[in-house]
């Protein structure tokens, strides 16, 4: 049994289908190891982990109100692994060796899924991918928090063994871990970074007591600059973006070297790295000139489905050009390739993607919305838009919700109705757990929920480092992302939760929830 939830850590970041595959084998197995006697016994000698398993009797239970059985089911069939893990794994005689190799398998698997993501961005051209986001084999932001838990789990513990001198196995260790921070970066998950500093920061917080005192200023100056770096790199951007004022009329040319006239619009204020984009725009020039160079015509949409006008006028002033022939002839070879492909900043084009222009997307995205109001493919104006459908609909049906099967009904109403410029192809749900947990069961619900997850907590002991970490690391990008709707991470939360918090309940030799802080070679 061991061999198939090392199995099912592993494949985590790789396959949905085995990972289904994997767990339904652990269910049916555990029930030949432990005979049916024997499993009622511990479930009424220990009856905690069957707590997180009555997250899916409440599924059940709010289906009574449903007006999309079909939804429902496939709710329902979503979220049986809330039974199935707890049930097969948590009664299981585990001992710690046995659940570290489990954890290593896992760090094993995001080690060698980030590597093949790697491997997939060298080839990106050859197999479609634009986005570095898009080369994780999962959704990038649930890979992300694999990264992130395998990064912490790794840390410690190389300071789990205390040795004299550094041994292979801290090396290996060490080596992971700047791997994954380095990958971590090289993402750019925007929300799997924030969580990881926000990670660290709170586990500063709630273990300052525990911190030897002769590194509580270091822990704290750490904790500090965490907080500083994604701040400066904000407000870099925004300078960058901002710094420079409309300039007036009189300052602005009237004609191209040709002597044809611009177009200058006053009015509008949308920039591309600080440049403004209706200004010095010719577009008879722009189309002869660009129709000489690309056979993708001035008239045509780009790869991403967008005017090639809109593209190339965006392009030409993210780089300071301009919008004329004159503009158009100083693009490379390459630059014509990147507004064919859709890319309309040069900071956008794969080579030249970095955090920095990620975040500069964001705050253009926003500029954008502001400017006309349209929030369609804006992520972070998208989920603004979800929030507050769930803000509402939580407001319309608070105490019970929605109902299991009928969240993606009322998102889609409120939406239409809030939101009259979002296509329907971009309606969603919101991106935050707590939300949509409120939506679905309501205050009554997600009340029980919490408890159902929690109340085991206070239960079995004083927790694990590891444990703190990992419940720490969902818990906040829960607040980012609807990570428990994706089958990988909800997979991954019942998994390692059962592990950590019961992993040793049949145990008689070490409590569970402390097998990470000991700091004796065993």
């Amino acid at each position: 049994m061991e061999g198939m939830l090392m199995s099912l850590a592993f494949v985590l970041p790789f396959s949905e289908a085995l990972v289904s595959i994997i767990t339904v084998l652990i269910f049916a197995f555990s029930w030949l190891i432990i005979s049916p006697k024997e499993k009622y016994q511990s479930f009424r000698k220990t009856p905690l982990p069957l707590f997180p398993a009555g997250i899916f009797i409440l599924y059940l239970l709010w289906t009574t109100g449903t007006h999309h059985p079909a939804n429902a089911i496939d709710e329902i069939r979503r979220n049986v692994f809330w039974l199935l893990i707890p049930v097969a794994v948590a009664y299981l005689p585990l001992s710690r060796k046995q659940i570290d190799r489990i954890l290593y398998a896992l760090a094993l698997g995001v080690i060698i899924s980030s590597l093949v993501a790697l491997i997939r961005w060298q080839f990106s051209e050859s197999i479609g991918i634009t986005d570095i986001r898009d080369t994780t084999l999962n959704p990038h932001i649930g890979h992300s928090l694999l990264v992130n838990f395998s990064l912490f789990f790794l840390l410690l513990e190389i300071f789990r063994y205390r040795e004299d001198s550094w041994n292979m196995r801290q090396i290996s260790q060490l080596a992971g871990v700047l791997f994954l921070l380095i990958f971590d970066f090289w993402l750019h998950s925007l929300l799997g970074l924030l969580t990881l500093f926000a990670t660290f920061i709170a586990l500063s917080f709630f273990t300052y007591r525990e911190i030897p005192k002769r590194l509580r200023k270091y822990v704290w100056a750490g904790a500090v600059v965490l907080i500083i770096i994604p701040l400066a790199l904000i407000g870099r951007e925004l300078y960058r973006q901002f710094h420079t004022s409309m300039p007036q009329p009189a300052q602005v040319a009237k004609f191209t070297s040709n002597g044809n006239p611009y177009q200058n619009d006053f009015s509008k204020t949308l920039r591309e790295n600080g440049h403004f984009i209706y200004l010095s725009i010719c577009l008879p020039e722009l189309q002869k000139e660009w129709n000489k160079r690309s056979s993708l015509k001035f008239s045509d949409k780009d790869a991403n489905g967008f005017p090639v006008k809109s593209t190339l006028i965006r392009y030409l002033t993210s780089k300071g050009l301009t919008k004329d022939s004159a503009g158009v002839a100083q693009l490379s070879n390459d630059d014509i390739r990147a507004i064919r492909e859709g890319f309309a900043n040069c900071r956008y084009v794969p080579e030249r993607m970095n955090l920095s222009a990620r975040i500069y997307q964001t705050i253009w995205e926003l500029d954008a919305y502001r400017s006309n109001g349209n929030p369609n493919n804006k992520s972070l104006v998208q989920r603004w838009a979800y929030t507050r459908a769930a803000l509402s609909i939580i407001a319309e049906h608070p105490f019970v919700g929605v109902g299991t099967g009928n969240e993606k009904a009322a998102f889609n109403e409120m939406l239409s109705r809030q939101n009259p410029k979002l296509r329907p192809a971009n309606f969603s749900h919101a991106h935050n757990q707590y939300l949509n947990y409120l939506v679905t069961f309501g205050i009554v619900g997600f009340a029980i929920l919490m408890f159902l997850l929690i109340y085991p907590l206070f239960r079995v002991g004083k927790l694990s480092v590891l444990t703190v970490l990992f419940l720490l690391t969902i818990g906040i990008a829960n607040l980012g992302d609807d990570n428990l709707q994706t089958h990988t991470i909800r997979t991954f939360f019942a998994l390692f939760y059962t592990l950590l918090v019961f992993g040793f309940a049949n145990s008689a030799k070490e409590p569970a929830g402390n097998f990470v802080s000991n700091n004796n070679h065993q």
